[in-house]
């Protein structure tokens, strides 16, 4: 949403998620990156036939990007090596298992070895150290702090190796949020990063050699719209402390429900500091309340620590237009984002949008929303603000179900919140 700025790892997740839910599998993600890390290496060496390149891939998707770079690798003539490090029992994705069959099934033209101890990899040193070009798959985005056996090793056997080193998105063993190495990390040569730059790779120059990122085929709607995504990433921001919310105005039962299914306990009556309060159109009523945690209205308002949910007509007295180009949305929206002191959500005839945090998002689908789906945006909302989530994500996360309850009502609601808090 910010050009090619950099994203954490929690929002790389969530893109993915929604670039599936809008119908790009994660295996074409996942073959794309592959063919990517190919065609660099392809690039940088000028041809790789003949070349011995070994692919060292971890059990998560790194290593099934490794896989899939590895095949096409194969494809472009390679002398190719493939080391997974671990049981391949523990492959963790449907993606990441597919294309390791795959690698093991191309019994000519790769060599596989699978290394679950150190012992293991004592035994295959000579693959790497002879290599000449030698592709790091092992850790994602997800790994921090100490590297357990034998990944520890691995890293430092590739960092051993007198190869051109190719990290696949990261070097394993970085951060990915904060460019830190807890433990041990590889050292690498090049690093093809996927979509976007992760936030700590500018710190880390010395551990990632030249970064390009490569683009996978993420559509720009992956990262504006509200969906599963979002909703996953606001649930996994909660806190177990619970602030107490103070309805103003009531909400109906099955809001109600939404509410407690994210542990949160609505009380009516008079608002206390500290609170989550929700005022509905008694704007007034916040006059003079000082010291909420957060509050939401229905209309117009502008204070800190505060949303607002307007529709259409309320937003073009702003000067907020609804009907623009994706381009001029990039610019304009970024620039009124980045303005307000509160987050505004804004109900639009045939789509919704969300401002604040110098951040910007949308939603489509289920649109306009009915009373069950707007009782639904503000029911959800409430709950995850008392859970510690910040106002624009937990506002993300409810518009992904108010869409459903407009489509399908709240029986649909209640089953996707469950499926993601249980998954």
């Amino acid at each position: 949403m910010n050009g090619w700025g950099g994203i954490s790892s929690s929002e790389m997740a969530a893109i993915d998620e929604n670039a599936e839910w809008l119908g790009i599998p994660r295996i074409l993600l996942m073959e794309n990156a592959g063919a990517w890390v190919a065609r660099v290496v392809y690039q940088w060496l000028g041809g790789v036939a003949g070349t011995r390149i070994t692919v060292v891939c971890g059990t998560g998707n790194n290593g099934g990007d490794g896989f899939a770079a590895a095949r096409h690798l194969a494809g472009l003539g390679a002398d190719v090596t493939v080391v997974l490090v671990g049981d391949p029992d523990r492959i963790r994705t449907p993606e990441a298992r597919t294309n390791f069959e795959a690698v093991k099934a191309m019994r000519e033209s790769i060599k596989l070895f699978i290394a679950r101890s150190t012992d293991d990899l004592e035994g295959i040193r000579h693959v790497i150290e002879e290599s000449e070009v030698v592709v790091d798959a092992i850790f994602g985005t997800g790994v921090r702090g100490r590297i357990a056996e034998p990944w520890r090793s691995a890293i430092q056997l590739i960092n051993s190796s007198r190869a051109l080193k190719v990290a696949v998105d990261i070097p394993s063993g970085l951060n990915p949020d904060t460019g830190e190495v807890g433990d041990v990390c590889v050292h690498a040569d090049v690093t093809v990063t996927f979509h976007r730059p992760k936030l700590g790779l500018p710190a880390a120059a010395d551990h990632c050699g030249e970064l390009i990122i490569a683009p996978i085929g993420i559509p720009p709607e992956a990262e504006i719209v509200m969906g599963p995504g979002n909703l996953r990433q606001a649930l996994r921001m909660m806190r177990d402390h619970l602030e107490e919310i103070v309805l103003l105005e009531p909400l109906p039962d099955e809001a109600i429900r939404l509410m407690n299914m994210l542990g949160a306990e609505p009380k009516t009556g008079e608002a206390r500091g500290g609170c989550v309060v929700y005022a509905g159109r008694r704007i007034d009523l916040l006059k003079g309340l000082g010291g909420y945690s957060w509050a939401m209205v229905l209309g117009v308002a502008l204070s800190p620590r505060l949303i607002s949910i307007i529709d259409e007509n309320e937003a073009s007295r702003l000067g907020i237009n609804m009907n623009m180009e994706l381009c001029r949305k990039y610019e304009t929206y970024s620039r009124r984002a980045s303005e307000f002191e509160n987050i505004v959500y804004i109900m639009g005839r045939s789509s919704d949008l969300l401002l604040g945090d110098s951040k910007w998002r949308l939603s489509w689908v289920g649109r306009p929303l009915n009373d069950q789906g707007l009782n639904t945006l503000i029911a959800v909302t409430l709950a995850l603000l008392a859970r510690g989530v910040n106002g624009f994500d937990a506002a993300s996360a409810a518009g992904y179900l108010a869409g459903i309850t407009t489509s399908s009502g709240y029986d649909a609601t209640i089953s996707e919140l469950r499926r993601i808090m249980e998954d």
